[in-house]
């Protein structure tokens, strides 16, 4: 009986297509995971709770009444001057010459206390809306600080915990309006959050 001669080239050449294809799968193996996106890595804050645990807000809480008690001050001191002038009015005749000086001044006096008391609660709000907005661009400042340092691809408002008040005119606008339907507890950095700002607002207190 004839044999096949042995070939051992032909053998040598059969190992290296099983290698090379072999190799070929791990290439492609590599490949196809390499395209693969990694899991986003998210976190959640509580704004509220935010705010209320910042020692900057309140300071700024502090602020904020110290103004709104030196505005009452002089509105309380402008009320008591118009009702002296109001008194006056008593002291002279309806009609006459001093009556109607008297008036004027009480009209007078009556218009710029309306007038105080509108611009003063005009610039109050308008500092109490460009403080908070203030504090919530440091907020998201030190959002993306969190981020950069602890690996954070996203970091949401968790609006969830916030009530949805039952007396709302418009139910179906506020679910509207939330972008958060659950979040686990273990997503929410609040607390580092907190922790991380109000070290740097201590620095930053510390240096002035």
């Amino acid at each position: 009986m004839n044999r096949s001669p042995f070939r051992p080239g032909v053998i040598l050449f059969a190992a290296g297509l099983l290698l090379t294809s072999a190799l070929l799968v791990g290439v492609q193996a590599v490949a196809v995971h390499a395209l693969q996106p990694s899991p986003t890595v998210v976190g959640t804050v509580d704004l509220e709770a935010t705010f209320n645990g910042l020692e900057e807000w309140s300071q700024v809480q502090v602020s904020l009444n110290q103004r709104a008690d030196t505005m009452q001050v002089e509105i309380t001191r402008r009320q008591e001057e118009l009702e002296g002038l109001e008194a006056d009015l008593e002291d002279y005749p309806q009609g006459s010459d001093k009556f109607k000086d008297a008036m004027k001044k009480y009209q007078m006096s009556a218009i710029e206390l309306q007038g105080y008391v509108q611009f003063q609660q005009l610039k109050q709000q308008r500092y109490n809306d460009e403080t908070i907005f203030d504090l919530y661009d440091k907020i998201k400042l030190s959002a993306k600080a969190m981020a950069d340092e602890f690996g954070y691809d996203i970091i949401l408002v968790n609006d969830s915990v916030v009530e949805i008040p039952e007396n709302s005119e418009n139910i179906l606008a506020q679910i509207s309006s939330r972008r958060v339907l659950f979040a686990r507890q273990q997503m929410d950095i609040t607390d580092q959050l907190i922790q991380s700002m109000n070290s740097e607002y201590q620095k930053s207190a510390a240096a002035n």
